[in-house]
């Protein structure tokens, strides 16, 4: 088990955060305590003062650089292994903290009774912090679900492995055996339709599958189903099975994993590195455009027609959630604005309607959806409810572009996929979703932007 598989984590990433913060946190109210109790006779002057605020800021520097170097806050999570990295780290930390304390510091602070206090109430603290954060993190999982829910399809000599590794704290998941241990040699396509469906009922995210079809247009197949429900399918095959070059194996626990859609933003960094742009980008626009052009178009859409500023229309969202997207309103109220998508002349459109949808300055206010964290700055556009079903069930994939946020503009968009699509466009636009979500980079997001903007400044034919 590495760090990349760590990174795929919430939970794994918040007990990282978690046990350096209490570590810190513990080791540093110790070294506060001591050092009043063994200055307690004398009061602490100005000198000390400045000695103390060293030692601990030394103290924090060599805990976390250290931490770094052993890896303590990467490794193994299961408790008992976790507290010799962290045992390991701690002797290094003492002799390194003693060797500053005695070359720059007072001697007060380095004498032997401080030194054989601050070793024995660590070595107690160490422990009972990771207690204390496996704890009430797996409370507050019960609660929120922090670690994805998965289950095990099939059965052979692999499966008492991948049930001890998914059952451990350490992986990162949860795991429910919910799912029948089905022979690989009595798998039907039947049985996949019925395990996906009791993962859907149970709320899990993700089935490992021990039984793995040797065509590989069931495998498609079976992918298929299950990312209609939001549902990964991994394949954990017997090391005697035949792998074909479609799927990526990846080495999980000494563990073999067939995955047919890994994507970068499955890993926890990219998704911290996407919402990041994603706030810094909509704050830089509401504070700097939206601030002094909104109540401009506010203006001008009231004075051109009647009705409300903003169309509010319920689009769907990642893992399809419905959410509110906002818009400048271009259109006058209308009975139809909720399934009738618009077209090129559409005699719905107002005066300034026209404008803003051309000049894209309709969809600004979807920077308050960005910012507010239900849409993304760059990803597949999101349609309507009533054209999600529709396509849903017509297009392949079409519901893979939902596993993530969707975008105000995106790599479908800028390549001329815009406006009223017909079934064959749509299955274009979809693969061009897809081929965004499977190279996406932070990069590619800044491209997608500029590419956008260049658009909105010399026009875009298929804007309307």
């Amino acid at each position: 088990m590495g760090k990349r598989f760590h990174k795929n984590s919430l939970y794994i990433f918040l007990l990282r955060v978690f046990i350096l913060l209490f570590d810190l946190i513990g080791l540093n109210s110790i070294v506060l305590l001591l050092t009043y109790v063994l200055n307690e006779p004398f009061e602490l002057n100005i000198v000390s003062i400045i000695h103390l605020k060293y030692l601990i800021i030394s103290h924090n520097i060599t805990w976390i650089v250290l931490s770094y170097f052993f890896k303590t806050y990467e490794k193994n999570f299961q408790i008992i292994y976790n507290l010799k990295s962290s045992f390991k780290l701690f002797f290094f930390h003492l002799l390194i903290l003693l060797s500053f304390s005695l070359l720059f510091l007072n001697s007060i602070h380095v004498n032997s009774i401080f030194i054989y206090l601050y070793f024995f109430c660590s070595f107690i603290y160490l422990p009972i912090s990771r207690y204390l954060t496996s704890y009430y993190l797996n409370k507050l999982d019960n609660i929120i679900h922090l670690r994805k829910r998965v289950a095990i399809l099939g059965d052979g000599e692999i499966y008492p492995k991948l049930f001890e590794y998914l059952k451990s704290e350490d992986s990162g998941y949860k795991l429910i055996p919910v799912l029948p241990k089905v022979n690989s040699k009595n798998i039907t396509l039947t049985i996949f339709e019925e395990a996906i469906l009791t993962a859907k009922r149970n709320n899990i995210s993700e089935i490992f599958s021990i039984s793995m079809p040797l065509d590989d247009d069931m495998h498609l197949k079976i992918v298929n189903m299950a990312e209609k429900e939001f549902i990964r399918f991994k394949f954990t095959p017997e090391f005697d099975m035949v792998l074909t070059n479609q799927f990526k194996i990846i080495v999980k626990s000494e563990t073999l994993v067939v995955d047919y859609t890994k994507e970068p933003l499955e890993e926890l960094d990219n998704r911290i590195r996407k919402r990041l742009f994603d706030l810094i980008i909509s704050s830089i626009v509401i504070v700097f455009v939206l601030s002094w052009l909104y109540p401009i178009i506010a203006l001008l859409v009231k004075l051109d027609s009647k009705g409300p500023i903003l169309f509010k229309q319920l689009r769907s969202g990642r893992k399809n959630v419905p959410f509110t997207c906002l818009k400048f309103r271009t259109m006058i109220p209308n009975d139809i604005q909720d399934t009738k998508q618009a077209e090129k002349h559409d005699y719905r459109f107002t005066r300034i309607g026209k404008f803003l949808r051309k000049s894209n300055l309709d969809e600004l206010p979807q920077f308050f959806n960005v910012f507010f964290g239900q849409m993304s700055v760059i990803g597949p556009r999101p349609h309507m409810l009533n054209h999600t079903k529709q396509y849903g069930d017509i297009v392949e994939f079409y519901m893979q572009r939902h596993f993530i946020k969707p975008g105000i503009s995106g790599w479908a968009q800028i390549n001329g996929l815009r406006g009223n699509l017909d079934h064959k466009m749509m299955e274009i636009r979809v693969k061009y979703d897809l081929q965004y979500i499977k190279n996406w980079s932070i990069w590619h997001d800044i491209d997608i932007m500029f590419k956008t903007f260049m658009l909105t400044l010399v026009g875009d034919d298929n804007a309307y």
